[in-house]
């Protein structure tokens, strides 16, 4: 069902609402909607509640104006955590933006949810995150780490992209947590935070980021540190290191966080891409990593970066 091409005045409106609760046998369910569509907003609310009526429903693509309506739908649909989401809520400019996180698998990702513009924490984010394969966070406000969802919400995510959430300042808080963290993913999209500071703080549970295949990281200033300590200990699975235009940024592997790190400490690193780089002086202090795999090397604009892998 497409509401891109529907106004205010379209008889064909009429047609769409009080029909979707009959379709009984309905297995799945796609509604596209047009960016700023102001109608959508108005019947979004009648249209979640005849979408929880279908039973039979394993696979929706959704987007919801609010988070009122999300939780209205959480409530009637007795069958939610068992649909296959293309799960999206959103708000504003980022109404019809396809995921771009989930063309990174090669089989179909199950569940997704996308929000966007939202502000602080909401026990209904938290519940429907705690089912995802792979999140879009984007512009929302008031979240200074993507911890403050619950660890435990976390755990089913095997891609993740975080992008103009402009207060965060780091992506795990990991004082206090013993149990394993972000287990399941991938591969990790992190785009324009100015404020973010670092990728984890604290302790890291052993298995965390275990899986772990591509990390990127675009446009955040304050970042200073890439593997802190601990962390690259985990990363034995990491085949896609990129680093753009951070301009903070002064060493990949700090050496004061990093004592009597092994020579193969990125075992299956195939692709290392630096980029913009003003004030990197080094990636390692010294030629004694050992790069087994490493395949493509690309580095560009590190005007103190003099020691290549």
């Amino acid at each position: 069902m497409s509401f891109s091409n529907i106004d205010g005045r379209s008889r064909r409106m009429e047609i769409y609402r009080n029909i979707i609760s009959k379709l009984s046998l309905l297995e799945e369910l796609v509604i596209d909607v047009r960016v700023g569509n102001q109608l959508w907003n108005e019947v979004a609310r009648e249209m979640s509640e005849e979408v929880a009526t279908l039973t039979k429903l394993t696979s929706l693509s959704f987007c919801f104006p609010g988070v009122d309506i999300l939780k209205i739908f959480i409530m009637k649909s007795s069958m939610w955590k068992h649909f296959c989401f293309a799960f999206q809520f959103s708000i504003g400019q980022y109404h019809s933006h396809p995921y771009r996180i989930v063309d990174y698998f090669e089989y179909e990702v199950c569940k997704c949810l996308k929000y966007a513009n939202g502000e602080g924490i909401d026990a209904a984010i938290k519940e429907v995150l705690a089912t995802a394969n792979a999140l879009e966070l984007l512009g929302n406000k008031g979240v200074l780490k993507l911890s403050d969802y619950g660890v435990d919400n976390l755990n089913k995510l095997r891609s993740c992209l975080i992008e103009s959430c402009n207060e965060m300042e780091t992506i795990i808080d990991g004082n206090g947590i013993t149990n394993v963290v972000l287990q399941s993913l991938e591969k990790m999209y992190i785009s324009n935070l100015p404020m973010l500071k670092s990728i984890w703080e604290g302790s890291i549970p052993t298995g965390s980021l275990a899986q772990l295949a591509t990390l990127i990281f675009y446009k955040c200033p304050k970042l200073k540190k890439i593997f802190s300590k601990g962390l690259i200990q985990q990363l034995c699975k990491l085949q896609h290191l990129e680093v753009e235009d951070c301009e903070g940024i002064e060493e990949i592997i700090i050496e004061a966080e990093n004592n009597g790190l092994e020579s193969r400490a990125l075992p299956s690193l195939k692709k290392l891409i630096l980029l913009n780089l003003p004030r990197l002086r080094s990636i390692w202090i010294d030629d004694s990593l050992e790069w087994p795999s490493l395949e493509r090397t690309v580095i560009a604009m590190c005007p103190l970066l003099e020691r290549y892998p």
